[in-house]
């Protein structure tokens, strides 16, 4: 049977199915983009059709108990296999990734409708029904807290750690999934390094990282994360490149990490290609992104122009925390600080150049200091200039060791 980039697959279509007949909320809240052909297997297609037409005759979905004696009363070649396949569903943690898998499927699944029925349209026309298309089913994400109404008391978001674990005791866990994070630098300040050992972090704790580069390109990334994870310098890479390889290869199968390294075009490239290139990865490869790497998110193009940068950096931010929450992702970025601001220690959200109004969006913000003596001592000075809950700002020193592409805590010891 073939599948195609946008479909579920067999074992995705049986996640989809044991969400569909466990979840009866699952099913009153999408129903609206809820179709049996999304599914390929005949089993599969046959017991969604049967629950969307009761869901629309009743207002809920049927029990497992009712489910069944539907079946028994249905035409259907294969009874026992449906009736098998209900006895054997069982509930989905993942439920928010299934729910984005299907939403993704509706839009895919109307774009190509729309592609299909193009019979001469204006341009213009053409592009807003694209829109629309590709708008389909984000309504039935809208959702609202009301102060009079008690709830459940609802766990806070998933976190990823940072490598530096005083910065992840002040963060109650590291930053939350939906946050946006700035690492701010002076040129040539370590920025890179330290989003390299944010990314080796996350992948050591079995997260899927996709970093975007805008400056020094794919292999140049690709060689300073093996540095870090290997923990070797330039020279050692390539003297005993095959034991560095073999290196890398067992961090990657022991932590189950997967990292995909994507160079964008400096001024060019938008938010949404980035986001658009992070839903083709997932849907590729069947597999959640944990963590979202942009080196650095002043280089994106603002999907509107503007006279002055500051304004235009301004919806750039704005928009990289939209992607944080629409994708669910720790989105990490960097911004370099005003001139004036190199060789001092602290590093805060009024020294981001050019626009201080790009500092609103982030939800934390670290500064990475270096004085002349730093320099000279091979340490930085990391100040958290912004962190969530107002929580009172803390500095400590970190050894910078470039070579090797590693910034650690010399309490905590390198990893």
């Amino acid at each position: 049977m073939e599948y195609s980039a946008h479909d579920f697959g067999p074992d995705f279509e049986e996640q989809v199915l044991n969400v569909i007949i466990t979840d009866s909320s699952f099913v009153a809240k999408f129903r609206p983009i809820m179709r049996s052909d999304a599914f390929l297997l005949d089993n599969n297609r046959y017991l969604v059709q049967t629950i969307i037409d009761y869901f629309d005759e009743y207002g809920q979905t049927p029990s497992n108990g009712v489910l069944a004696d539907l079946v028994r009363k249905g035409v259907f070649r294969d009874k026992g296999g449906a009736l098998q396949r209900i006895a054997d569903a069982a509930t989905v943690p993942d439920t928010d990734y299934v729910r984005d898998r299907l939403l993704s499927w509706a839009k895919w699944t109307a774009i190509d409708q729309v592609l299909q029925s193009h019979n001469g349209d204006l341009p213009h026309a053409f592009a807003g029904r694209i829109e629309q298309a590709a708008r389909l089913g984000d309504d039935l994400l809208l959702s609202h807290t009301k102060l009079d109404v008690d709830e459940a008391e609802q766990e806070k978001n998933p976190v990823i750690p940072t490598p530096w674990k005083w910065l992840n005791e002040q963060l109650d866990g590291g930053p939350e999934i939906g946050d946006l994070a700035v690492v701010l630098t002076v040129i040539s300040g370590g920025k890179t390094t330290a989003l390299v050992n944010i990314a080796r972090h996350a992948l050591s704790i079995g997260k899927f990282v996709v970093y975007f580069t805008f400056e020094d390109g794919e292999r140049k990334i690709k060689r300073r994360l093996i540095q870090s994870i290997c923990n070797v310098t330039r020279t050692g890479l390539v003297n005993d490149r095959k034991r560095v390889i073999r290196q890398r290869n067992r961090f990657l199968v022991r932590s189950d990490g997967k990292c995909e390294i994507k160079d964008l075009q400096s001024r060019r490239s938008t938010v949404d290609d980035a986001a658009s290139f992070v839903r083709t990865l997932e849907d590729n490869y069947r597999r959640k992104v944990d963590v979202v790497i942009t080196d650095y998110a002043d280089r994106f193009r603002p999907n509107n122009r503007y006279s002055e940068p500051r304004h235009a950096l301004r919806e750039i931010f704005e928009d990289c925390k939209w992607l944080s929450r629409h994708l669910k992702v720790v989105h990490w970025t960097a911004r370099q600080v005003n001139k004036m601001k190199v060789g001092k220690e602290i590093l805060g959200v009024d020294s981001a150049g050019e626009s201080w109004g790009s500092m609103e969006s982030p939800d934390l913000v670290i500064g990475l200091g270096r004085t002349i003596e730093d320099e000279q001592l091979d340490r930085m000075t990391m100040y958290t200039a912004k962190v969530r809950d107002e929580k009172d700002h803390k500095t400590r020193s970190l050894i910078t060791d470039f070579e090797h592409q590693r910034i650690f805590d010399p309490a905590e010891g390198e990893e």
